[in-house]
């Protein structure tokens, strides 16, 4: 077939792709904070009715 190789030619001509630097930014800082907090808060608040004397 002609066109044997054509995606390997085609890979090579193409120019390298550029990785990207991944930052965390403080908005998903502070969002994985919160949730952190949340979680961490209502954990505590099941234990602590777990523990009622009723």
């Amino acid at each position: 077939m002609p066109l044997n190789g054509l995606d390997r030619a085609l890979e090579e001509s193409a120019p390298p792709r550029r990785q990207r630097k991944t930052r965390i930014g403080w908005r998903q800082v502070a969002a994985q904070l919160l949730f952190v907090v949340t979680v961490t808060a209502f954990v505590l608040a099941l234990l602590a009715y777990g523990g009622a004397d009723w």
